[in-house]
């Protein structure tokens, strides 16, 4: 037979406050940069490098991790020129519906 009761548990955990350019400190609108319902302002990056040195055990490991956070303005006029002055061959497209 199982008896199950009532209890009451305070759960803490990390919720998204807020999202800033890294570069710039521009403020995401909605905690993200994609489009709204008047402008399309929409960049999706997501640049990640992860080390990891050291053991590794099926019990877990250890590494390092770096996001980026750029806003559509940075990204457009920062970061693409830099990669390009980097030797990036980057390609300008056209979109439409």
């Amino acid at each position: 037979m199982r008896r199950y009761v009532k209890k009451k548990e305070t759960v803490e955990r990390d919720v998204l406050e807020e999202v800033r350019c890294d570069l710039c400190g521009a403020l995401a609108k909605h905690n993200n940069w994609s489009q709204s319902f008047y402008e399309v302002n929409e960049t999706e990056v997501s640049v990640t490098v992860k080390q990891r040195e050291g053991s590794s055990y099926p019990e877990g490991g250890m590494g390092t991790e770096y996001d980026i956070d750029l806003c559509p303005k940075c990204f457009k006029e920062r970061f693409v020129p830099w990669l390009v002055s980097q030797g990036a061959n980057i390609e300008q497209k056209d979109w439409a519906y």
